[in-house]
């Protein structure tokens, strides 16, 4: 059900009574590692490995959340602890591969220090009689996976047979990226595929054969034998098409099965670009993506959801175009869609390979971004160059991400555009994409274009009614310093204003609000993405009351104009890869009719959050569309000089009421600041970590 935080709630009160159950420490740690907490993971293996040091189990689990952390080394004592144990364990030769896999040199003796026993390395070298084991990188990893078909024979161990067998396929095929014998490797990487779907069968074990399917599809493609991977293709849907048909199997199950294996229905996108059928192509990854946002917010249906481009076409106007991304396991496409264009245009050649290094770049971009961003979240201290923060390093990756999407290229096939509409995919969607064009150019985004097509109720801005929901005193969240400031001047914008906060934001005051004919939802606090069940994520309300996807999903909102989620991260997933699409709060409030969602993709832990938001706000009452305000707002905040803060602060002191306190202070305390600063021309919140994060998400009208 993906409620990890109410299993650990429920294991801690086990073990208060009963300490020494190494059930509960083990399940547990299973919990923490899904939630990607590994390091809490690990004490609770070590824990069970206290209680009961026999158990390989525990033993494969330490190793798996030590992978996870980059610690390679101690990974494989952890597997060996298990192999020594357990030496047919196949998962563990495999996991074990992949950690010598990340490793250089040979083994020399280690000893970790643990309170554990049996924690130091087994020289399973020695104690197998293979010294290839002590061997790291390609030669090692190719040693560990031989030396478990040992143990895992054809006939006994079919499924780990099989599986050892893909994996010597998978280290052929990527020591042969890059490699100028490339094709050596990865006919070599065909015939361990090959070899696996011997045991791996259709019959018996129906989604591992669609999972080395895939690996065997993607070497072919890397080939550029395109007609056998389509030929591929037909097989694996014919065999996905089959196990959906299954009369026995439960609408949930046909669900995960239907977004564990969506790269089956993505490829076809791929290789419609490949045949040049442009029309096509765009028309199947606008149906893949709708059919995957219906699985995840309203679960299983057989019914297929097409837009067709005609209708894509009426998001445009002459003076806007969308840029349409589409990523797949095998290629990463730009699809640019004009006003009146007989088809769109991709962007790049669209051989595989050219597509397959782009997507391989990108997917090396974002491992680097979450290993950084998970650093930050944590609050690692700078230590030098090696050890700079997310934040110091924002600016250099996000010109990488520009040239791994060649927005230059982008940018000069739209010269004769200044609106924008984003469709980002997959783990796109967690990324400022907006940041990487010119100033010049007015963005929102979209889930979707069929989500952009939904009818939205219009409504003069001037006549509009707020709904504040401010600061709830959200139990294991820290305090948002600006929140009661940013509130308390953007209620001061509306004439017609509902407020709660701290302890008045409770799951059945908002829920009893929502639906009651506001048009503005401004709610400034803290809220979560849940990567293995999206319609758990929520806002977090009073206490540990939370407003879930799925609680909004049910409501009536189209008296929306806007909702703003001022300072929740809205798309955070740890180290885990979007595979099928994503769907989050934004995702959520469109569907239910809102016209625009802004909101923020990590959270601004300074001044600028408050002062960001009370300009949009201002530029709204000014009559500005939202793009624009939300625009100019962020580029205000960006170019802003210290002098001319100032004088900001100045006239917002000078418009509030007399009897207005809060606010006042402050900003007169704002304005002794920067009246004291030596440096009137600087700018303060230039760096793209204070203006990068704000997106707004619906149609641009």
């Amino acid at each position: 059900l993906g409620q990890y935080e109410e299993a650990i709630a429920s294991y801690d009160n086990v073990l208060r009574i009963k300490p020494d159950l190494y059930e509960a420490w083990y399940n547990r740690g299973g919990a923490l590692g899904d939630l990607g907490q590994y390091e809490e993971a690990i004490a609770s293996y070590d824990n069970v490995l206290r209680i009961k040091s026999d158990l390989y189990e525990a033993w494969y689990n330490r190793g798996v959340a030590l992978k996870n952390l980059a610690r390679f080394e101690q990974a494989i004592a952890s597997y060996d602890n298990a192999l020594r144990i357990k030496p047919d364990l196949h998962q563990a030769w495999i996991n074990r591969g992949i950690a010598v896999d990340n490793v250089t040199g040979e083994r020399t003796d280690f000893i970790f220090t643990s309170t554990l026993p049996n924690a130091a390395a087994p020289n399973l070298a020695l104690i197998l009689n293979n010294p290839d084991l002590n061997k790291r990188g390609y030669e090692g990893e190719l040693a560990s996976y031989e030396e478990g078909l040992k143990h895992c024979h054809q006939d006994t161990h079919s499924e780990g047979w099989g599986e050892l067998h893909r994996a010597i396929g998978n280290a052929h095929y990527f020591q042969g990226r890059g490699n100028y014998n490339a094709h050596y490797y990865w006919r070599k990487a065909v015939n361990c595929y090959n070899e696996a779907l011997k045991t791996l069968t259709a019959r018996d074990f129906p989604e591992l054969h669609l999972e080395v399917l895939q690996d065997l599809i993607r070497v072919q493609l890397d080939l550029g034998e395109t007609p056998t991977a389509t030929e591929l293709q037909r097989l694996a849907t014919d065999l996905l098409r089959r196990l959906l048909n299954e009369p026995n199997r439960s609408d949930k199950n046909k669900k995960q099965l239907a977004l564990k294996f969506a790269w089956i229905q993505q490829l076809t996108v791929d290789l419609s670009v490949q045949s040049g059928d442009l029309l096509q192509a765009i028309e199947l990854a606008e149906q893949g993506k709708n059919t995957c946002l219906r699985w995840l917010l309203d679960g299983w249906s057989d019914e297929v959801s097409s837009v067709s481009y005609s209708e894509i076409q009426q998001l445009l106007n002459p003076s806007a175009a969308i840029v349409y991304w589409h990523l797949s396991s095998y290629a990463l496409h730009t699809f640019i869609i004009k006003h009146n264009a007989r088809s769109p245009f991709v962007l790049g050649k669209t051989e595989f390979l050219t597509q397959a290094q782009r997507l391989r770049d990108f997917e090396d971009w974002v491992k680097n971004w979450n290993e950084k961003y998970a650093g930050d979240r944590k609050g690692k201290d700078k230590q030098g160059e090696k050890d700079r923060t997310w934040r110091d390093n924002l600016p250099e990756m996000l010109r990488n991400l520009s040239t791994i999407l060649d927005i230059t290229a982008i940018v000069s096939a739209i010269a004769d555009v200044t609106q924008l509409i984003l469709i980002p995919h997959r783990d796109l969607h967690r990324f400022p994409l907006h940041a990487l064009f010119p100033p010049q150019f007015t963005i929102t985004y979209l889930p979707s274009a069929k989500i952009g097509l939904i009818p939205v109720e219009k409504r003069e801005y001037k006549q509009q009614n707020l709904l504040s929901v401010e600061h709830p005193n959200s139990k294991g969240y820290p305090s948002l310093e600006f929140a009661q400031i940013e509130s308390e001047a953007i209620s001061q914008l509306f004439p017609n204003s509902t407020r709660q906060h701290s302890e008045q934001a409770t799951k059945a005051a908002i829920i009893t609000a929502l639906p009651q004919g506001y048009s503005v939802f401004h709610f400034t606090g803290h809220g979560a993405y849940n990567f293995q069940n999206p319609v758990l994520s929520y806002l977090a309300l009073a206490g540990e009351e939370k407003l879930t996807l799925a609680d909004i999903h049910n409501l009536n909102l189209q008296s929306y104009q806007l909702v703003t989620l001022a300072a929740c991260e809205t798309a955070i997933t740890g180290n885990h890869t979007i595979t099928a699409e994503y769907v989050g709060l934004v995702s959520g409030f469109m569907g239910c009719g809102v016209a625009n969602v802004v909101s923020t993709l990590w959270t601004v832990k300074s001044a600028a959050s408050a002062l960001v938001m009370i300009q949009f706000y201002q530029l709204l009452q000014q009559g500005k569309p939202k793009t624009v305000a939300l625009a100019e707002a962020t580029q205000w905040l960006r170019n802003v000089t210290n002098a001319e803060l100032a004088e900001w602060y100045a006239v917002q002191i000078a418009k509030l009421p007399e009897n207005e306190g809060l606010v006042r202070r402050f900003l007169s305390r704002y304005l002794d600041n920067i009246k004291n600063t030596s440096e009137p021309n600087n700018k303060p919140y230039n760096h793209p970590y204070f203006w990068a994060a704000y997106t707004i998400t619906g149609n641009s009208s």
